[in-house]
């Protein structure tokens, strides 16, 4: 029975397949699919269009970005090229402004070497020179000797060094100093130093180190001071005129003028005793020219009028204790101070006397500060304050 029905199934299975194709027969034959073929076709070729049409509009904004794409590369390609075309220029600027540096040193540095040999040579023949006239070889000094040394040559000169052969500024003024190579005018600058001197610009907070100090301290050791150099500048000639400053300030205190009648004693003067030890301090001397004596020397110092005091930038002299023609017409004649010049010396020596005026001033401030106790504590005083 189960194979009987097997059979069945395949039979009826196999007879409806040949229907199926009958029936595709027919309706392949038909013209109505042969009209939806055709439809099938134009709808399959309009997509087709569609579709090509699309790629090609794709394609062209493509076209177009490609295009503008490159165009921005070559514009940042020649931007590149200019900026390293730029960069090489810079590049061999700089290397040329180092060349030419360079090329300017060495010549700066053959030129100091020419200029340093030339100052030897100079400095050769001014010594010749300046050798033959202090022996008499020569009556007149040579041209060399007579040049004037200027720190700003196309600046204005400085008022205040033509007329004080001194400036608070030095050379770091910004006008014209000029030092002539020889003068009958030797200047030592801050050669009479002084406890009296230094400390006159005293700190407000240490008021009382003046306190018991007095002028005539500072002039009485003025007046030791002057009779002990003038004999040893008078060694090489006629002194006309020896000014010593009491101003305070730094380029002007205990600077010291000696002006000889003749060009050849300075010149002795100077050759002798530059850096030579005084004091305690090494001397350096430097020739100088003045105006006038009446131009360097304040005019109100002596009426005591001045308004800046011992501040002021013209020179304020101590009054010589005996005028130079009466100590040259007796220079024989015997003096109080001891004839050796105790504080000249070749080397450095201890400074033994400003110990003692150290001494002898703290005594002197000690000795105030008592007295001022002992007045404070008196019945006048409690009266007066109350």
């Amino acid at each position: 029975m189960g194979k009987h029905t097997e059979w069945r199934n395949m039979v009826k299975k196999e007879r409806r397949r040949r229907i199926r194709t009958l029936k595709a027969k027919e309706i392949e034959s038909s013209l109505e699919y042969q009209n939806w073929c055709k439809e099938q076709e134009a709808l399959e070729l309009l997509e087709a269009e569609q579709i090509e049409k699309s790629n090609k509009i794709e394609n062209d904004k493509w076209v177009q970005a490609e295009q503008v794409a490159l165009e921005e590369w070559k514009k940042i390609q020649i931007k590149n090229d200019s900026l390293l075309q730029k960069k090489l220029q810079q590049q061999a600027k700089l290397k040329l402004e180092w060349e030419l540096e360079k090329q300017k040193r060495e010549r700066e540095a053959e030129r100091l070497k020419e200029i340093e040999e030339e100052n030897r040579k100079r400095q050769e023949i001014f010594m010749n020179n300046l050798e033959k006239f202090l022996n008499g070889d020569l009556m007149e000094p040579p041209k060399e000797l007579l040049i004037l040394y200027e720190s700003k040559p196309n600046c204005e000169p400085c008022p205040f060094f033509t007329k004080t052969a001194c400036c608070r500024f030095g050379d770091e003024c910004s006008r014209n100093h000029k030092y002539p190579g020889i003068s009958k005018i030797l200047l030592a600058a801050n050669m009479f130093g002084h406890f009296g001197l230094e400390n006159a610009n005293y700190n407000e907070y240490d008021t009382d180190i003046m306190l018991e100090y007095e002028d005539t301290d500072t002039y009485k050791d003025f007046k030791d001071f002057f009779l002990d150099i003038l004999p040893e500048f008078q060694k090489f000639g006629k002194v006309v005129q020896l000014k010593v400053c009491n101003n305070y300030e730094k380029h002007l205190r205990g600077n010291t003028y000696i002006e000889y009648a003749d060009i050849r004693s300075a010149v002795q003067a100077y050759r002798a005793l530059h850096s030579r030890w005084y004091g305690g301090k090494q001397l350096s001397l430097q020739f100088c020219q003045l105006l006038s004596w009446n131009y360097a020397i304040c005019g109100l110092q002596s009426s005591k009028r001045c308004p800046k005091g011992r501040a002021c930038n013209f020179l304020h002299v101590f009054k010589n204790p005996v005028k130079l023609h009466e100590e040259n017409r007796h220079s024989e004649r015997p003096r109080s101070t001891p004839s050796r010049s105790w504080r000249w010396s070749e080397s450095p020596e201890r400074p033994v006397t400003k110990d003692k005026e150290m001494e002898k001033h703290s005594r002197r401030s000690s000795d105030s500060k008592h007295r001022r106790h002992r007045y404070h504590r008196s019945s006048s005083y409690r009266k007066r304050n109350g």
